[in-house]
């Protein structure tokens, strides 16, 4: 009985570690923020029903699976392009429609940036835009933990070219 609670222990400290990491690296390659959400919950659902056979990398191990989640929800969805930015509601007093509007603006560019990336670049930024460290990124991607770096170097300088032919 005392396993149960080891368990549950773990589980507890791993889900508080990692889930906005996973929930943001996921929001960010479907661009739906509530989808998200009920895809970061699957991916612990996963870790629970049918855990790595290391726990080693554990942050690895929930980044891959979410980077799945996240490509399979996107391949489900009938009409990608259709789907648009949900903006949370926010408090006329703090943030402006202007404001709301402009970084709406901002996100679209970024994220229109991102698409046409190639997806190991893609998908390289935004692990280390979430959290993610180098070798985490390396056991997500499948690339080697030495070439993290270079790879990261090589996807900002090429982001910045695109996103300033954007502008």
């Amino acid at each position: 009985m005392w396993e149960v609670f080891k368990i549950l222990d773990s589980f507890k400290d791993i889900f508080e570690k990692y889930y906005s990491k996973i929930y943001r690296q996921i929001a960010l390659i479907i661009n739906d923020d509530d989808n998200a959400q009920d895809i970061a919950q699957e991916v612990f659902i996963k870790l629970i029903k049918n855990p790595p056979h290391s726990d080693e990398n554990i942050g690895g191990w929930l980044s891959k699976v979410a980077i799945n989640q996240a490509l399979n929800f996107i391949r489900s969805e009938k009409n990608l392009k259709s789907r648009e930015l949900k903006v949370s509601q926010f408090n006329d007093d703090l943030i402006s429609p202007e404001d709301i509007a402009i970084e709406k603006i901002e996100i679209d560019k970024v994220r229109k940036v991102l698409s046409k990336m190639d997806r190991r670049d893609m998908l390289c930024l935004v692990l280390k835009h979430s959290g993610y460290n180098y070798e985490e990124i390396s056991i997500s991607l499948g690339i080697k933990k030495s070439s993290v770096g270079t790879t990261v170097a090589r996807a900002h300088k090429k982001f910045k070219e695109l996103y300033e032919k954007e502008v």
